[in-house]
This record gives C-alpha cells, structure tokens and sequence, in this order.
C-alpha cells in the first residue's frame, strides 16, 4: 500500500503484533462532518488529532448504504451478497449466522478479550446476538437505534442490554458507551482485547447531550435541528478523546489499532463534502465514508494519506494481520497494511434493491462497481459513468464518450462476482 502525500511509498518499519484493538464506528454521518475530511463548522479536535498520528484513508467505502449489511461486512470480511444479508432486519428475521465467522469471534479464539458497547443491528434473539459471535461483554442494543435517553426503540419497548438481559441505566447513550469503554480498558490493563465501540450517534432523531432532565423530548422522536446534530457530532469527538486518555493511562497509545469509522453516509443534516446523495444509495455520498488507521507504532508512516479505494470487508484481514493472526473462512477483503496490499488494481462491487422513501416505496435497483478512477452506476434503470478522480461528485455522465470502457464495466456489474 502506497502511504503520503502524492501516495509515495512508504518503507514499511519492523513492528510487534498488536495486543490491543479498538473499532470506533459512528453511524449514519456524512464525509464532511469530521474535521479530517473537510468539516469546518463541527470541532472534532480529537479525531483530528488521531488522523495527524495516524493513517487517513481518503477513498474507504462502506459495503452498502445502510445499517445491517455494511455492520456485517465489517465484522465478517465478506461481501454481503456473500453473506445473503443485503437489507436491513427486524423482530422475527434471522441475523448474522453464527457460521459466518466474526472479528470478535477470531479475537476470542487468538486469546484475546472482546467486548461490544453500543450497536448491534445484526440480530435480536440470543442466538445470532453479540455473545453468540464471540463478545465477552455487551451493553447496547439490537435496534436500528433507541432513544438518546430512555433507552426505549421507537415502538416505546425497552432495548438497552447487558448480554442478553434487558437493563435499566441513566445516561446519554453515548456517555453510556464510552464510559463502558473506558471501564473495560482500565480493568482489562495490558492484558490483550479487541474492543468495539458501535454508537448510535448521530442517528435520527439527533438527540444532543444535556437533556437529560427534559423527560418531555425523551421518546418523542422527533428529529432535532443541524444545531442538534452538531452538539451530538462534537460529543462523539469528546468521547473519542476519553478513549484514547482511557489508553493513555494504560501507557497503551502507540501501541493500540485504534480504527475509525462509520457504517455508510448520512442525509437530511448529514454534511457530505463533495459528493452527492446520501444514505440509501450507491452515489458516493451513501457509501464513501472516512476511515482513520492509528497505530503510531505500525508499519505505517503517522501522518500518511491513501487515496487508493479500500472497503468494509477490509476491516478484518487488516485488524487481524495487525494482531498477528488470520482468517480461517474465505474472505472478500485485503490487509491495508499488508507489503503488497496494493498488488493489482481492484474491482469493488455494490448492490442494492431499496426501497424509494421518496418515491412511494417504489423498488430501487442500483448496482455500481469502481475500479481505478473510474465508477459505473446503475439507478433505477439509468446508468452512468464517472471518473471520480476529477469528479468526485458524480456530476458528468462519460459513458457516451467511453462506451467500451461503460460496456467493459457494466458487465463486471452484471456477472456473478
């Protein structure tokens, strides 16, 4: 892989496995609402400061554009047509297979201990739950989101787990999570572990902090303004700071993979930079998402930008290889810190069969592949093709000055990858 300015290769330095792993995932965001990615009205000096000391992947993707897919890529490393997990689920559908291997569980079986706090979205019954794939400890929920401070789904029933039991316990969620966060890292010491943090923010209804005593906007769902969604933006950057303090007390910064990213896009308040669309799509504004790599004491250079395209599924090969260990199930992804992981030029596959929400439910087909510079789109029956690194809004169509090249990659889409 190719690190720096220009992508100028950088010599890779001899280093230890990692005994200390760390998953940092927020959730429905845009590109732009970090301070890394180009954001100049949200303050988030902490994830700041891990892209300085760590590595920014500039051209990372989600493996769709909403919640259960793209969770189960990352923790799988496979695609999720692979997996046959392509929409998102509800009570009384099948999750995750157990048989499909986690990072969670592959950390457990290397001796490692595991632990998730915030979002599950990949199962609700006990059987295809957190424990189940590996987790050690859980305190978070199975919902594709529960209230900020009630804890309750949207349909007002209590969702907030320890385990597999339901809890009671005050807070702002995502105060609950870091603070069980930082717990587990002070009581674990410098004993090995893998740690996933999942938070729910900055989801609809974009709850800020400080309301705990306003019970009269708990439950009511209703969305808050782009004031709103600041406030709870720049708390999750307050709360990336806790952890990172939280490892710097165990004397365990440098020598941590702290990865940070989100799930897929934003929309409605979500900022997305130069890309258009959102959640819910293949344009770039549904699926291109920041990524930052930090392990300071890693093969790569701190301070190091890669622009070449990477992918969910990336997730588990990297943080496994980093940790001195390996898949033992076939998987889609690469090791990003691998020596030869830009050997060949790769082909990244989506598809999505959505429903509109703004065209009545109407079914939504979308395909897309991107390989190089160069994207091929197909929505609801119009397709396009778009050389993102000189439009990375997706702004000109090109398939009618490129035919072949529109054919050539139109059939990568359509075959049986």
């Amino acid at each position: 892989m190719a690190f720096g300015a220009g992508n100028q290769r950088t010599e890779f330095m001899n280093h230890s496995p990692a005994k200390h792993v760390v998953l940092i995932v927020f959730d429905y965001m845009g590109y732009g609402d970090i301070e890394p990615f180009g954001q100049s009205e949200i303050r988030t000096p902490n994830i700041r400061a891990l892209a300085k000391t760590g590595v920014r992947y500039t051209d990372f993707y989600s493996a769709a554009p909403i919640c259960v897919p793209s969770r189960a890529a990352m923790l799988t490393g496979r695609y999720p047509r692979h997996l046959g997990i392509e929409n998102n689920i509800y009570h009384g559908e099948p999750g995750l297979s157990v048989a499909d291997k986690s990072l969670a569980r592959y950390f457990k079986d290397g001796g490692l201990s595991t632990a998730l706090y915030g979002k599950w979205h990949l199962g609700y019954e006990v059987a295809d739950g957190p424990n189940a794939h590996g987790f050690d400890d859980f305190v978070g929920f199975h919902e594709w989101n529960i209230d900020y401070y009630s804890h309750n789904s949207r349909e007002g029933a209590p969702a907030l787990y320890h385990n597999t039991a339901l809890i009671q316990r005050e807070g702002y969620t995502t105060d609950l999570f870091t603070d069980s966060a930082v717990e587990f890292i002070g009581q674990k010491g410098q004993a090995p572990y893998f740690l996933y943090v999942g938070y729910n923010a900055a989801l609809p209804p974009y709850s800020p902090p400080g309301r705990e005593d306003d019970h009269a906007t708990h439950d009511t769902w209703k969305n808050g303004n782009r004031a709103d969604y600041v406030a709870a933006v720049e708390h999750l950057d307050l709360s990336v700071g806790r952890i990172m303090d939280a490892l710097d007390e165990q004397g365990l910064r440098d020598d941590t993979v702290v990865l940070l990213t989100y799930d897929h896009g934003g929309a409605e308040l979500a900022t997305k930079g130069p890309f258009f669309h959102g959640f819910g799509t293949l344009w770039e504004g549904g699926i291109r998402v920041p990524m930052i790599l930090h392990w300071p004491n890693g093969p790569a250079a701190p301070g190091s930008i890669v622009s070449e395209p990477a992918i969910g599924m990336d997730l588990v090969p990297t943080l496994l290889g980093a940790a001195g260990l390996a898949a033992d199930q076939t998987i889609d992804g690469r090791d990003l810190l691998a020596p030869d992981a830009d050997a060949g030029e790769r082909t990244l596959h989506w598809r999505s069969d959505l429903p509109d929400l703004h065209a009545n439910w109407r079914a939504r087909a979308q395909r897309a592949v991107r390989r190089g510079q160069w994207k091929y789109l197909w929505d609801g029956g119009f397709e396009f093709l778009h050389d993102l690194s000189n439009d990375p809004g997706e702004r000109e169509n090109l398939g009618h000055e490129n035919p072949e090249l529109l054919a050539e990659l139109k059939a990568l889409a359509e075959s049986d990858w």
